[in-house]
């Protein structure tokens, strides 16, 4: 029982620590991008800021912090800013899934390292509970902002190639189409959470993208050895 309690609240603090430092990271880098290519508007906003306070939206927090998805703000471009409209607001959109999928790698790389300083270690085997928490979680994050629903990065990457009748249908519909776009991703964050990734609509991809990055992870200690307590129930339980 004490192992379960330990293991929820290192989870706790594996999504407080996306909260705090690789959302606003993936919200800094997309400002930042945005400024380069001559659009100053998410910078004028106070987004190039690591400070997680700047970006974050409270409802997409606390659904965080409960099912471990959510949402930051919105960083706001000005599409009349870029110089190359398609290029530039592909390169923007992309960027926050991609830092996503570096901190995916970095993190794996360095829970994978520290493990395999010292297996048995109560503290570093908690150190990696939570770093490979966070690095899943992150991997989650890059995987679900290239889907191509509004107003996530994939929908803007897609909308930038796709024909004019697509665009004249969305700008015609845009409420009901942001609305129930809302209800579809909280039915994706809902069921992945509720089942346990059991019935998840994102297990493919982050497979996928999962065999992809794993080829740039370069620890992985034999912890064959590895016969303590605290690593069957906190790390093979969880």
């Amino acid at each position: 029982m004490e192992y379960k309690i330990y293991r929820v609240f290192l989870t706790l603090v594996s999504r407080g620590v996306v909260l705090t430092a690789l959302m606003p990271l993936a919200c800094f880098a997309k400002a930042w991008v945005a400024q380069k290519l001559g659009d100053r508007t998410a910078a004028g906003e106070g987004r190039l800021s690591l400070d997680f306070r700047r970006h974050t939206d409270w409802f997409g927090m606390l659904m965080v912090m409960v099912i471990g998805f959510g949402f930051s703000r919105e960083v706001n471009i000005d599409v009349a800013r870029l110089k190359n409209m398609k290029r530039d607001v592909t390169l923007i959109s992309l960027t926050a899934p991609v830092t996503y999928f570096i901190m995916y790698v970095l993190l794996r790389n360095i829970s994978q390292l520290i493990l395999g300083i010292s297996p048995a270690s109560f503290i570093l085997a908690s150190v990696y509970f939570v770093l490979r928490k966070a690095a899943f979680s992150s991997l989650f994050f890059g995987v679900i902002a290239l889907l191509p629903i509004p107003p996530l990065d994939g929908f803007h990457i897609f909308y930038q190639f796709s024909w004019p009748k697509f665009r004249r249908w969305y700008f015609t519909n845009y409420q009901k189409i942001t609305e129930w776009s809302r209800f579809i991703l909280l039915a994706v964050f809902f069921l992945e959470s509720v089942s346990d990734g059991e019935f998840s609509i994102l297990a493919p991809l982050v497979y996928l993208w999962r065999l992809l990055l794993d080829r740039l992870i370069f620890f992985f200690p034999d912890l064959s050895d590895a016969t303590q307590t605290l690593l069957r129930e906190i790390i093979y339980k969880c």
